[in-house]
């Protein structure tokens, strides 16, 4: 009797398998290129503190030795990769404290302006990608897809100033209370960050759209006579959706680890005015963990997407 041939793995879990490997070894390389790049380019960073008169050549000698400055790149490399297995990216050049520490305490506020951003952006692009695909050729088709190229295309500085120019003229006529002023300090910076993605978001629906509504399996919903109106855009839509997880996750993480001018621009404390803040000190250690965070979320992100891609459309899943 012939036994049986053992059943392969499921095409979808070697696909992610495949893509979490890709992705731990985009975030080694990343965070490589962050460590030699920053000694480097950067110098000695105890120097600064020299030339500031902040510390005398005894004080910046010891404290060499306590960063192992003073040893070989390759020594410091391997040391490096091993503290970041542990989760220990150092300690400010300036406070001492640890720079986890200090990550942890300024990551809520900027937290807290990505995710009302994205709560703006999602809906707008989804509205402003159905009208430009769905509407074809009409006036509001071509004016959805003019406005969500345009919003593309301001920067995010222009956006910020006209969204503070703004605030401020409201303010003068209006007077707002001091729990209205603080709402509008937290809605303004969301909102300049939705609107250059909202307008990338609503791009990609409406090319989505407009592929799907001609396709053969639409038009036989539709000969069928599918209830309703939300089951035929889900229909629509669902061959998109790939597409529109990973621009919004994509997104998500540009928010959280990208939002240097917003902050800037705004006056917020966060993430991204820290970054620009230890750059300009020259505490290398506090930037280069922003940076290795950042490397590390966005290839998480994009391995997590492709899994959630992977799941949502068949037509991803490949057992090579």
């Amino acid at each position: 009797m012939e036994s049986l041939p053992d059943r392969p793995a499921p095409a979808a879990l070697a696909t992610v398998l495949r893509r979490t490997l890709e992705g731990v070894l985009t975030a080694w390389a990343a965070v490589s290129l962050t460590f030699f790049g920053l000694r480097l380019v950067g110098g000695d960073p105890t120097q600064v503190l020299l030339s500031q008169g902040l510390a005398s050549q005894a004080q910046v000698a010891a404290l060499r030795a306590s960063l192992g400055l003073n040893r070989p790149l390759l020594t410091q490399y391997a040391d490096f990769l091993l503290h970041l297995l542990r989760l220990d990216l150092g300690h400010s050049l300036y406070s001492g404290r640890s720079v986890l520490a200090i990550v942890i305490e300024q990551a809520p506020s900027t937290l807290q302006l990505a995710a009302l951003a994205l709560l703006v952006a999602i809906p707008a692009g989804l509205v402003l990608g159905l009208l430009a695909g769905w509407a074809r050729d009409r006036l509001a088709s071509r004016m959805a897809s003019f406005l969500a190229g345009t919003l593309t295309s301001l920067p995010v500085a222009f956006t910020g100033l006209v969204f503070l120019a703004a605030f401020a003229a409201g303010v003068s006529q209006a007077q707002p209370g001091p729990l209205l002023a603080q709402v509008l300090r937290l809605l303004l910076p969301a909102g300049v960050l939705a609107v250059g993605a909202a307008g990338a978001l609503g791009r990609v629906v409406e090319a989505g759209v407009r592929e799907n509504l001609t396709a053969p399996f639409v038009l036989a919903a539709r000969a069928r006579g599918v209830p309703g109106w939300p089951r035929l855009v889900w229909h629509v839509l669902r061959p998109a959706l790939p597409a529109i997880i990973s621009l919004a996750t994509l997104e998500a993480t540009i928010f959280f680890t990208g939002t240097v001018v917003t902050e800037t621009v705004f006056a917020r404390p966060g993430l991204g005015r820290l970054l620009v803040t230890s750059i300009l000190q020259g505490d290398y250690p506090v930037a280069q963990g922003l940076i290795v965070m950042a490397a590390v979320l966005y290839t998480g992100s994009q391995v997590a997407t492709g899994a959630l891609a992977t799941a949502v459309d068949p037509r991803l899943r490949s057992s090579t």
